[in-house]
C-alpha cells in the first residue's frame, strides 16, 4: 500500500468518526450529558459540567470539558477539577456512542468523608457487588468497562466527624481499570504532612472483592519516615479484611505514631524499626502473628495486637527476646541526682496514660538497665483506665531471685507511685556496687520492700516517701570498720582504737533490717548483727529526702568465758550518705584507760568546802 492509499485511508476513517460525533461536535451540551451519564453509568456517582467542551479527532477522538464537579448523593466525596479530559474509543464512536477509555483531572480538589460511603446503588459497580457469584448477572457486571482516571496536581482532604483528619497534596495518580473483571492497578505520588509519598497497589479481581469474595492484592508505599510491603489476599464484605505477609521498615518509629495520631505511653518505642510478620488486618485491628522486628538495637519475635478500644489507641501483645535493653525506655526519666548531689529537682516525664491502653508482655534471657544485668527476666506492662502497672513477675540477678511491681497514677502534684519488691538469696555486695556505686556491705540478702510517695520530681517523691523494709541477710562483713577486732582491744588499748578500728572488716553469720519509713525518714525499728565475737545493734533514723544519717551503734563483745562485764563500744554514725561522721563515745574509752582513769577521777572529784572564815 502506497502513501497515498495510506493517507485516503486515515482521511476515510476521520470522516467516518467525524460523521459519527457530528451531534456532538456542535453541541457542548451533548458532550456534557453524555459524561455525566457514562459517570452515572459507571460508578453511580453524579457529574456536573459547567464549562466549555470542545472535541478533537485527531490524533485520536478525545474531549475536553471544564469546570466539572463529580459528587455522591450524600456529599460524602466530592470532586471539583478544573478541566477534565478524557479519549473516546474509536469503535463506539463509530457506532455514535461517546465512550470514555481514560479520564485526566487536571487539580481537581478532592474532599472525601472517611465515615461515608460513596457508591450508591446504582451504577456497573455497584451493580458487580449485588450480583451474586457465578451468575448471569454477575457475567454481566463484570464485562462492564471502565475508564482508565489519572490526577494531576491534585489535592485531597481527608475528614471525619467534620474535622480535618488528612491532607494529600501535589497529588500525580493512575487508576488503571479497564472492566470490572480485570486486575486494577493503583500508582500513585502525593505530599503528606511535608513529606513524599510514593504508592504502587494491585488486586487481581476486584470485582470479585467488591461482590465479598477474597482477591490477591500487593501494595508497597516508600517515603522517608515508612516503607511498607504487603502480598496477601483482600477479604470484601461489610467489614474488608487483608491476610497475609507483611514487612515494614522506618528510621524512628515514634515519627510513624505521631503521624498517624497513635499514641502510647510507652517512651521507649521511638527508635529504628524493622519488621516482618503474617499480618491480618480490617478496619478495626491490626493482628500481627509470626512477629519478628528489631526495635532500636532489639530483636524482637512473637504477636502484636493492635486495635481501638473505647475510641483509644490499645496494643496487646506477648514478645520474647535473647536480650533487652531497658535504657531507651527510661530515656526521657532525669538522672536521680543532680550535679549537687541531693536528688533531682527535674520534672520526671508524664505520659498521658488515659489515651491509650497497654497490655504487654516481654520475657528476655538476658536485660540491661545500666550497670544491672538480669536472667531469664518475665516483665509486663499494663496501662488502663488512666493507670499505669510495671510488674517484673520473675528474674534472677545477682546471685539470687527478684521480683518487683510499680504502680503509677495521675495526681494533683504529678504523679502517685507505689512500689513493692520481694527477693531471695541477691549477693548484697554486688547489688549495692551496680545500684549504688558502694561496696560496705556483703552478705546474702532476702527481704521484702513496699513503698509509696508522690509528686513530680524524684525529691517531691522521695520527701513523702512512706513505707517498709524487712531484710535478712546472711555470712556478710561491713567494710571499713573491725569492731571485733575493736572490742578485744578495748581493755588494753582503749584509746587507741579509734584509729585501729577505721580498718578492715567486721563479719557477721547473720543479720535483721526492720525499717518503718514516714514523710521521707526511715526510722529504725530493729537493725541487729551477730557474728563472731561480737554482736551490733543499731539505733536512730535516716533522712531519705535529706540524704543524711544519725545512727547510733552499740558493739559488744560476745564469747567471753570468764565472768567479767562484756566490753562494749558506743558510736554515732551523723552526716552524708555518701561520707558519714562515725563518732566514738569518748568518755567509754577514757573510763577504760588505766593511764587515763586517775585522771578523770580527779577532774571527776567534788571540790572541798571552803574553810570557814574567822569571825
Amino acid at each position: 500500500m502506497n502513501t497515498k492509499v495510506k493517507w485516503l485511508a486515515v482521511s476515510v476513517s476521520a470522516l467516518g468518526v467525524l460523521a459519527a460525533l457530528a451531534p456532538w461536535t456542535f453541541s457542548g451540551a451533548a458532550m456534557r450529558n453524555e459524561l455525566t451519564l457514562q459517570v452515572r453509568e459507571t460508578t453511580g456517582l453524579i457529574a456536573q459540567a459547567n464549562g466549555r467542551a470542545t472535541l478533537a479527532i485527531l490524533p485520536r477522538p478525545r474531549i475536553k470539558i471544564e469546570d466539572v464537579t463529580i459528587q455522591d448523593s450524600e456529599g460524602k466525596l466530592l470532586i471539583k477539577s478544573g478541566t477534565v479530559r478524557g479519549n473516546l474509543r474509536i469503535l463506539p464512536a463509530f457506532a455514535g456512542r461517546m465512550e470514555v477509555s481514560s479520564l485526566s483531572l487536571a487539580a481537581p480538589n478532592i474532599d472525601i468523608d472517611l465515615d461515608g460511603k460513596p457508591l450508591s446503588s446504582e451504577g456497573a459497580i455497584a451493580r458487580a457487588i449485588e450480583a451474586r457469584s457465578e451468575t448471569r448477572e454477575a457475567t454481566t457486571a463484570d464485562t462492564a468497562r471502565l475508564a482508565s482516571v489519572s490526577i494531576t496536581n491534585g489535592t485531597a482532604r481527608l475528614t471525619r466527624g467534620g474535622q480535618l483528619v488528612d491532607l494529600l497534596e501535589n497529588i500525580e495518580a493512575t487508576l488503571d481499570w479497564r472492566s470490572l473483571n480485570q486486575p486494577a492497578g493503583l500508582r500513585a505520588t502525593f505530599i503528606w504532612a511535608n513529606e513524599p509519598v510514593d504508592v504502587t497497589a494491585w488486586l487481581a479481581q476486584p470485582a470479585q472483592a467488591l461482590r465479598g469474595a477474597s482477591s490477591p492484592i500487593s501494595l508497597r508505599m516508600d517515603s522517608p519516615s515508612l516503607n511498607l510491603l504487603a502480598n496477601g489476599i483482600l477479604s470484601g464484605g461489610q467489614i474488608p479484611t487483608y491476610a497475609g505477609k507483611f514487612s515494614a521498615s522506618a528510621p524512628s518509629l515514634g515519627v510513624v505514631l505521631d503521624r498517624n495520631g497513635i499514641y502510647l505511653p510507652l517512651p521507649g518505642l521511638r527508635g529504628p524499626l524493622s519488621l516482618s510478620a503474617d499480618a491480618r488486618v480490617s478496619q478495626r485491628s491490626i493482628q500481627l502473628s509470626d512477629l519478628q522486628f528489631k526495635l532500636d538495637e532489639t530483636t524482637y519475635e512473637g504477636a502484636v495486637i493492635l486495635s481501638s478500644h473505647r475510641g483509644r489507641p490499645a496494643l496487646m501483645g506477648t514478645l520474647a527476646t535473647k536480650l533487652l535493653q531497658i535504657d531507651p525506655f527510661l530515656a526521657e526519666v532525669p538522672a536521680p541526682r543532680g550535679s549537687d548531689g541531693r536528688w533531682s529537682g527535674a520534672t520526671l516525664p508524664r505520659p498521658d496514660l488515659a489515651r491509650a491502653d497497654v497490655d504487654l508482655r516481654v520475657s528476655a534471657n538476658r536485660a540491661h538497665i545500666g550497670r544491672i544485668q538480669a536472667r531469664d527476666a518475665g516483665f509486663s506492662i499494663l496501662v488502663a483506665s488512666g493507670k499505669a502497672e510495671m510488674v517484673i513477675a520473675e528474674s534472677t540477678a545477682f546471685g539470687g531471685s527478684i521480683k518487683a511491681r510499680l504502680n503509677a497514677e495521675p495526681s494533683g502534684t504529678g504523679f502517685a507511685l507505689r512500689a513493692t519488691a520481694a527477693f531471695t538469696g541477691v549477693d548484697s555486695a554486688a547489688l549495692l556496687n551496680d545500684v549504688f556505686r558502694s561496696q560496705r556491705f556483703s552478705g546474702s540478702a532476702t527481704g521484702e520492700m513496699a513503698f509509696a510517695g508522690e509528686g513530680a520530681t524524684f525529691a517531691q517523691v522521695l520527701s513523702s516517701l512512706r513505707g517498709a523494709a524487712k531484710i535478712d541477710l546472711a555470712n556478710g562483713d561491713v567494710t571499713g570498720i573491725d569492731l571485733e577486732q575493736a572490742l578485744r582491744r578495748l581493755e588494753k588499748r582503749p584509746l587507741s582504737i579509734a584509729s585501729d578500728m577505721r580498718s578492715g572488716r567486721t563479719a557477721f553469720s547473720e543479720a535483721h533490717v526492720d525499717l518503718e519509713i514516714a514523710s521521707g525518714v526511715a526510722k529504725v525499728q530493729s537493725i541487729e548483727a551477730r557474728g563472731t565475737g561480737v554482736d551490733i545493734s543499731v539505733t536512730g533514723s535516716a533522712s531519705v529526702a535529706r540524704r543524711l544519717l544519725d545512727l547510733t551503734i552499740k558493739a559488744r563483745q560476745t564469747g567471753r568465758e570468764d565472768n567479767q562485764p562484756a566490753p562494749q563500744l558506743n558510736m554515732d554514725l551523723k552526716g552524708n550518705w555518701d561520707d558519714p561522721n562515725l563518732i566514738i563515745d569518748a568518755q567509754s574509752l577514757i573510763r577504760r584507760s588505766e593511764a587515763a582513769a586517775p585522771l578523770l577521777r580527779s577532774l571527776n572529784a567534788p571540790k572541798p568546802e571552803a574553810a570557814a572564815e574567822p569571825k
